[in-house]
């Protein structure tokens, strides 16, 4: 029950994070300490916006809302670090116990992202639908940076003598009893491993068949997926 109330009160205060006008509830100094790993190499692509440094709004760990224009931020996709800077010379980083959920801002777009206690209290998850009660479907992009191969006689594709990084979504549902699932392949085979012994198993079913039947999908699939569970038409084709 606590756990419940915990994201349920959450949930509003990410609404009013995304509502809320400038305002600084606690200095922001106090929570950026500087970030020794930065490197801008790749051209940012170790980042989760690249070279769109962006606006943001924090939520904080006692729950205060904090804002501050002079700054933009970035994530390290690999060091999983909230990062800031407001001359593009020195970065600091956020610590990730000093902050439950970040609002970002990219042109005329915001995306929220947040902690989940129950998966990983590091990972910065987006928030693809927040279902409160019902079902809430997350993601994570885990990134690693693969070396190249400088050497041999035998050829080899150009990656493979280049450094580069190598991206893997993670996919998170949330089920309305709070357990969980993680996956990673958008097949028909894998979603339906998520709901197996779970009571909207059927449902799952009915939706790939009422959709086409097809081995691969994208994420606007899934999208379309977790909001028909969460209707009330899911409780009335059944």
């Amino acid at each position: 029950m606590k756990k419940y109330i915990t994201c349920t009160l959450l949930s509003l205060t990410m609404l009013h994070l995304s509502n809320a006008q400038d305002s600084v509830s606690i200095a922001f100094d106090k929570i950026i300490k500087p970030y020794e790993n930065f490197e801008g190499y790749f051209e940012g692509q170790n980042l989760l916006f690249e070279n769109n440094w962006v606006k943001a709004r924090l939520l904080t760990a006692n729950n205060s809302i904090i804002s501050n224009d002079s700054f933009r931020f970035n994530f390290n996709k690999i060091d999983r670090a909230l990062i800031t800077t407001a001359d593009y010379k020195k970065v600091f980083e956020i610590d990730w116990r000093e902050f439950k959920a970040v609002l970002f801002y990219l042109k005329d777009s915001a995306y929220i992202f947040r902690h989940i206690e129950l998966v990983n209290n590091k990972d910065l998850f987006q928030v693809l639908v927040n279902g409160n009660d019902k079902y809430s479907l997350y993601k994570t992009i885990h990134t690693k940076l693969v070396k190249g191969h400088y050497g041999g006689l035998s050829p080899a594709p150009y990656d493979k003598f280049s450094d580069h990084f190598v991206n893997a979504t993670e996919y998170c549902i949330l089920f309305p009893n709070r357990e969980y699932r993680i996956f990673y392949v958008l097949k028909r085979a894998a979603i339906e491993r998520v709901f197996k012994l779970n009571r909207d198993s059927e449902k799952v079913k009915y939706f790939f068949e009422r959709t086409g039947n097809r081995d691969l999908y994208e994420e606007n699939d899934l999208l379309e997926l977790i909001a028909y569970l969460n209707s009330d038409n899911s409780n009335r084709e059944q």
